[in-house]
């Protein structure tokens, strides 16, 4: 049975929005399954009498919220995700683009979960763990010497990551990835390299394999404090530098 038939006429004037909610409603009911595929767009459009445009815009809709994936071709069509992570990710951003979310707030959200999954992993993480941290380190000292500082910027942020799935909890591995790749949207505005956290890292890496639970979070919470206070005077420098430039 598809059971995309399962979804009813909408109701409301605005319909791609009652198509884009029922879709979820039968996502929530188990309905619908990731890798499940909607009907045709036609058969579609004409079970639910909506007309077509309608139906691509409710469409359009729930792909970008990660919902669904449009694939063309002659086995093409509208299929289920399992989910986008990135969607996540670049709603946080915008929300501290438009200034919703200050960076004070992010750096403490950052401190406290980032206490959390050191700990967790100081408990859980594997040799194979351990060993992609220490990878990953000694790949971001090679990038920054090489002068590859955007490289070292994106391994810096999969340390973090690494660090996360190590917990084996999938909410914080998405909350650690949503924080801290917001963070390094700020970092981005800063055309400066540094070596900040390097080293520390190194001292994270031996608390876990020394399973020290406290050592691990204490070197955790003084790499990412220094790294905030770094970039908050740079941001600070960076602004006050366009404010001069435009009183001219």
């Amino acid at each position: 049975m598809d059971a995309s038939t399962a979804i009813s006429r909408p109701a409301t004037r605005r319909t791609f929005e009652e198509v884009a909610q029922q879709v979820r409603a039968l996502l929530s009911a188990g309905s619908l399954k990731p890798g499940d595929r909607l009907l045709p767009e036609r058969e579609l459009s004409q079970q639910l009498n909506v007309s077509r445009s309608a139906l691509r815009e409710a469409l359009r809709t729930l792909e970008i919220s990660g919902v669904i994936e449009l694939r063309k071709g002659r086995k093409g069509g509208a299929f289920v995700t399992s989910g986008n992570p990135d969607v996540v990710s670049d709603n946080f951003r915008d929300l501290l683009t438009l200034g919703s979310i200050t960076f004070e707030e992010l750096a403490e959200a950052r401190l406290w979960v980032g206490d959390r999954v050191v700990r967790i992993a100081c408990q859980r993480a594997t040799e194979s763990d351990l060993q992609a941290l220490e990878d990953n380190v000694r790949t971001a000292e090679a990038l920054l010497a090489a002068g590859r500082f955007a490289e070292k910027t994106a391994a810096s942020i999969e340390f973090h990551n690494i660090l996360a799935r190590a917990t084996r909890n999938t909410i914080l591995v998405m909350n650690i990835r949503t924080i801290t790749e917001a963070m390094h949207g700020f970092s981005r505005r800063v055309d400066e390299p540094n070596d900040i956290g390097l080293e520390r890292r190194h001292r994270i890496i031996d608390a876990l394999r020394a399973r020290n639970e406290a050592r691990a979070a204490r070197e955790m919470q003084l790499m990412m404090r220094r790294w905030h206070r770094w970039l908050l005077g740079r941001l600070a420098g960076s602004t006050q530098q366009r404010m001069n430039r435009e009183s001219h």
